[in-house]
């Protein structure tokens, strides 16, 4: 899988996090009878299995379970100020909306 990183996200990714934080895109299945994918941005650690990539100074990781739900090869972080972070494939916008937290806090 390859992450593509706008500049518009990077701006906004520096002024969040320094840029030795490894940051986590991550998606989880919920839902009763209509499952669907939420995706979360999280300031984290890579784990062993974990696909890491290398984006100028930034490191992205993604578990394999995430991987499967994008079901694409590319995957574009982007940055707009009316919808915040946002998760886009070449087929379909996956999430936007969405905040840099910490994993283990609602901050």
């Amino acid at each position: 899988m390859n992450i593509v990183l706008t500049e518009e996200a990077r701006q906004r990714l520096q002024e969040l996090v320094h840029e030795t934080q490894t940051i986590r895109i991550n998606g989880e299945l919920v839902g009763g009878c209509g499952m669907n994918v939420e995706y979360f941005i999280w300031w984290d650690e890579a784990l062993p299995d974990d696909l890491v990539k290398r984006i100028g100074n930034w490191t992205f990781v993604v578990d394999r379970e995430t991987i499967g739900y994008i079901s694409d090869d590319q995957l574009k972080v982007d940055y707009r100020p009316q919808q915040g972070f946002r998760l886009v494939t070449p087929q379909q916008i996956l999430a936007y909306g969405l905040q840099v937290k910490q994993r283990w806090t609602n901050a």
